[in-house]
C-alpha cells in the first residue's frame, strides 16, 4: 500500500513539473513572437524612410 502512494506521489510531482514546462514554454513563444513581430514593424518602418 505504501509502495503505490509513494509512485502516486512520485507521478503527481512529475505531472506538476511538466505541467508547468510547458505553460513555460507557451509563455516564452508567445513573449518571442512578440518580439519578431515589433522588430518586422521596425524594419518595415526603415524601408518606408528610405
Amino acid at each position: 500500500m505504501e509502495n503505490e502512494n509513494k509512485y502516486l506521489i512520485v507521478a503527481l510531482v512529475m505531472g506538476i513539473i511538466f505541467a508547468g514546462l510547458g505553460i513555460y514554454l507557451y509563455l516564452l513563444d508567445r513573449k518571442i513572437s512578440r518580439i519578431e513581430q515589433k522588430q518586422d514593424e521596425m524594419k518595415n518602418a526603415n524601408k518606408n524612410l528610405k
